[in-house]
């Protein structure tokens, strides 16, 4: 058919209504007062609204007949009167509940916002890579929005409704058992049609809840390019991609869209049968003198007021089951399991006493598609490490193992002997202190950026070490200094300037270990001569481990490992490898080959 469509979600468990119903009450039960009020307050409400048509019934049957006979209007004054108390009074009711309604939405989207967001800052970097931050926002915000209408206003009306409904079908039986009778039978097959319509649309849904996600991602992402795209004189391509992503949407949309209009107009054609229904056996049993004219007419308002709630029940359980399918993504994220866990062991266990040993480790990012390949080497305490090679050779996924973004799949890594996997995560990290080559600084004050928001380490503490990694003249220079603001990425500075920043960030944290990846690739030379300078300071009673590309960093490391092919092909001093002629002195060779002067040596670089 024409409205067949391509799933394209990607890893979220589809769940059955009954998996996720239990999980969206338990939602609700740190604001159970509010729910509990709202619904107690479904009582006056439906009370009031089903006293209309027998207000009405009354009326004609015995007030404008009284009046009639008797020149006296005071009967349908003080009936029109105390209905006119009973519906302001239940608006005023209403008004309440709606706010406390509103307040149990917004309280509980506000906590599972809070939950997810946590959540999603345990999850390591293999949940990262596959979920972009467009994708992310797409489902902290938008999925966790779609369902405050579920998780307040829906829920209570769904119950209104039923409530409501019922109350009609028990005026039904009061006023007319036959007729009741009748109108009770087509009820099934209206309620079989909205639910055949709801189950036919789920689907519907979960795909457009995914192009939605689609389109939050791209655009997003794009925006965070915006530089690129502008330099690249990329737009107009950016723009086509927009529409082609926006033309997937579309084509979610539209199908859905005239399967529900659809079935909407021909449910009205029910409400058509029920009132014939209604004419063809009250009009004789009003000549019969079975019914009165006021009774006819209750039956018409009740009939309208009846089709209402099922309309409206098939309408919100419809957004029910697309608010079901933020649910199911909601939830897709709060049950992945991160998979860097904590271990066994106390985080007062852990101690660095001699040395850190990589022991044949495995490791691949798909499948058996090996980056490493059974690589051993230990760093022992106060040495500095260095790791050079080609790119893609497995440097940084070293680094990530050892900071256990990742855990391998084979092998280990151990401290003084012990896995680093028996400790918890949080413990072993505060013990790394990690410049990369990519740095990232938030929106907000320098002293902030410099503690990462932990306000326990001391101003001075944060002062002292932006002299040793010669961050202080940059600071310094800065409207505010300290408390001066930075940029989203720190783009009101250089490249530089922000390296050393995270140079002074990584120190502030004082860990033992300190872990450099391609920190000085990207700075000019004159920076790289500061950098070079701070680097003995900065390294002075620490255990480094350097990845550099720059061979002229890293001359003066205790042990110099060539990772090549996922492998350790050779391991040294400088002198060493350059005497063994191996892959280190053809890179050092090549990086100095244009100089005139003399390639720098052992001793020269600090």
């Amino acid at each position: 058919m024409w409205w067949h469509i391509e799933e394209t979600e990607e890893s979220i468990r589809q769940q059955s209504v009954a998996e996720l119903l239990p999980k969206v009450v338990r939602l609700f039960r740190a604001h159970l007062k509010y729910l509990i009020i709202s619904f107690v307050l479904i009582i006056p409400i439906a009370g009031a609204m089903l006293a209309g048509p027998w207000v009405l019934q009354h009326i004609i049957d015995n007030d404008i007949p009284h009046g009639i006979a008797t020149g006296d209007l005071t009967h349908i004054y003080r009936t029109a009167g105390i209905f006119v108390l009973i519906i302001g009074a239940a608006a005023l009711v209403g008004y309440y509940q709606a706010i406390t309604i509103f307040r149990l939405g917004v309280n509980v989207i506000t906590d599972l916002k809070e939950k997810l967001f946590r959540h999603i800052m345990k999850l390591g970097l293999d949940f990262h890579n596959e979920n972009p931050p467009g994708k992310l926002l797409s489902r902290v915000e938008s999925d966790t929005e779609m369902l405050k209408e579920l998780f307040g206003d829906i829920t209570v009306n769904v119950t209104r409704n039923i409530f409501y409904f019922i109350g009609i079908l028990i005026m039904f039986l009061r006023y007319d058992l036959q007729i009741a009778g009748w109108i009770m039978l087509l009820i099934p097959f209206l309620f079989a049609a909205a639910l055949f319509y709801i189950v036919k649309m789920r689907r519907f849904w979960r795909e457009w809840r995914a192009q939605w996600a689609i389109v939050i991602g791209y655009v997003t992402e794009y925006v965070q390019g915006i530089e690129v795209i502008q330099q690249f004189n990329y737009q107009r391509r950016a723009q086509e991609r927009m529409h082609e992503v926006n033309i997937g949407k579309f084509k979610v949309e539209m199908p859905a869209m005239f399967i529900e209009y659809s079935f909407w107009g021909a449910f009205l054609y029910g409400e058509i049968i029920a009132l014939f229904i209604v004419l063809t056996i009250g009009v004789q049993k009003v000549f019969a003198g079975e019914m009165t004219i006021g009774e006819i007419i209750a039956f018409f308002e009740y009939i309208r007021q009846m089709f209402y709630p099922i309309m409206m029940l098939s309408e919100q359980l419809n957004f029910i089951q697309r608010s079901l399918i933020s649910v199911e993504r909601v939830f897709g994220i709060l049950e992945t399991e991160p998979a860097i866990k904590d271990g066994p062991s106390s985080a007062d266990d852990l101690t660095f006493e001699r040395e850190i040993a990589f022991e044949n480790v495995w490791f691949a990012y798909e499948e058996e598609n090996w980056i490493l390949k059974d690589v051993s080497f230990k760093i022992t305490k106060g040495n500095k490490i260095a790791l050079v090679g080609s790119s893609g050779g497995g440097k940084s996924t070293i680094i990530n193992l050892l900071l256990r973004f990742y855990d391998p799949q084979q092998g280990r890594i151990t401290i003084d002997g012990k896995d680093i996997r028996d400790f918890p995560v949080d413990a072993w990290r505060s013990f790394l202190g990690l410049v990369l080559q990519d740095i990232y600084l938030f929106p907000g004050s320098v002293m902030d950026n410099l503690r990462v928001f932990n306000d326990s380490i001391p101003s001075e503490r944060v002062e002292e070490v932006s002299k040793i990694a010669r961050a202080d003249g940059i600071i310094e220079k800065l409207p505010g200094k300290y408390e001066g603001e930075l940029s989203e990425k720190g783009a009101n500075l250089s490249v530089g300037e922000r390296q050393l920043i995270s140079f002074a960030r990584a120190l502030a944290h004082d860990p033992p270990i300190l872990v450099l990846d391609e920190a000085t690739s990207s700075v000019d030379p004159h920076t790289e001569r500061l950098v070079q300078e701070a680097l003995d300071r900065l390294l002075a009673g620490r255990t480094a481990v350097i990845v550099a590309h720059r061979l002229s960093t890293i001359i003066n490391s205790d042990k110099i490992l060539v990772i090549h092919a996922g492998e350790v092909a050779e391991s040294g001093t400088h002198e060493e490898l350059i005497d063994n002629g191996g892959i280190y002195a053809k890179l050092h060779a090549l990086q100095f080959q244009d100089l005139n002067a003399n390639p720098p040596m052992r001793g020269m670089a600090s």
